[in-house]
């Protein structure tokens, strides 16, 4: 299969989704992440206040060693952080990138993304351009240039708390305990946000260690944390999804935008724990 997921920042993927996108992976399907901005807002040291050009290029870096971890693939859409709109041009964009994810036609089998009542306005703006594009991927005077898509991937939002909008609906919860030392893997490769900026950001910055070992038992905590996180939510909401003896998990939310499963399709779409050797 080809699965695609889309996040506003060059990190979002990977601390959202990561450990599906390993498992996807090991199933053998094609992962992309892609990212609409470029991130270049995402930090505090004077350096990239001088050029923030610099840190989009570490991030670009970053991103890249991190989809290596598991052996997907990256796209930057280079939007500036902070600066994400909905326009027509980058709706446009957006219809391209997704119709050009798998065969000419077929496109991606699954969209993933974060629902647009997320708390940062990027992640806002980038997941209403996303389903902007939804309906538009099937119209073929719709940038012509490329194919229109003969049929509607399936499109799903990824776990989140808020409230305004509507509260998460898990219709699928997968356990990552297995994959938690790709995820650890993940925090380690995005440096510039794992170990700088969203630590400074909550005012940590000196809980983070200076060695290469303290570090990744630091991302491994700060992953097993946010795990633990969405599987104790999806208990609470859905807890005959929670598979017994799950610690860790990521969980999706199908979306009325694009193609409405067919009964039984989520366990062949998603690496389910009896699918995901």
């Amino acid at each position: 299969m080809h699965i695609l997921f889309i996040g506003a920042h060059p990190d979002d993927c990977d601390f959202s989704s990561g450990g599906t996108a390993a498992l996807f992976a090991r199933r053998g399907d094609r992962v992309k992440f892609v990212s609409v901005t470029n991130g270049d807002r995402g930090h505090m040291a004077p350096e990239y206040f001088a050029d923030r050009a610099k840190l989009a290029a570490r991030r670009m870096d970053e991103a890249q060693r991190a989809v290596e971890v598991f052996g997907g693939e990256f796209e930057c859409l280079d939007v500036h952080d902070g600066s994400v709109y909905i326009t027509e041009e980058l709706t446009e964009r957006v219809v391209r990138l997704i119709r050009g994810w798998g065969a000419p036609a077929h496109g991606p089998d699954l969209v993933l993304l974060n629902r647009p009542n997320d708390y940062h306005r990027d992640h806002r703006y980038a997941a209403q351009v996303v389903l902007d594009a939804t309906f538009m991927l099937t119209v073929p005077l719709m940038c012509p240039d490329t194919r229109h898509l003969d049929r509607m991937p399936v499109f799903a939002y990824w776990f989140d708390r808020f409230r305004e909008g509507g509260e998460f609906r898990p219709d699928v919860v997968i356990p990552i305990d297995g994959v938690m030392d790709v995820k650890a893997d993940l925090g380690v490769a995005h440096a510039s946000q794992t170990f700088e900026w969203l630590p400074y950001n909550v005012g940590k910055s000196d809980q983070v260690p200076a060695d290469a070992a303290g570090r990744l038992r630091f991302s491994q905590e700060w992953m097993e944390r946010r795990g633990a996180w969405v599987a104790e939510g999806c208990r609470a909401l859905a807890p005959q999804l929670v598979p017994e003896g799950c610690r860790y998990a990521e969980a999706f939310q199908t979306s009325e935008y694009g193609r409405q499963p067919e009964p039984g399709e989520l366990s062949r779409l998603f690496p389910l724990p009896d699918r995901a050797a």
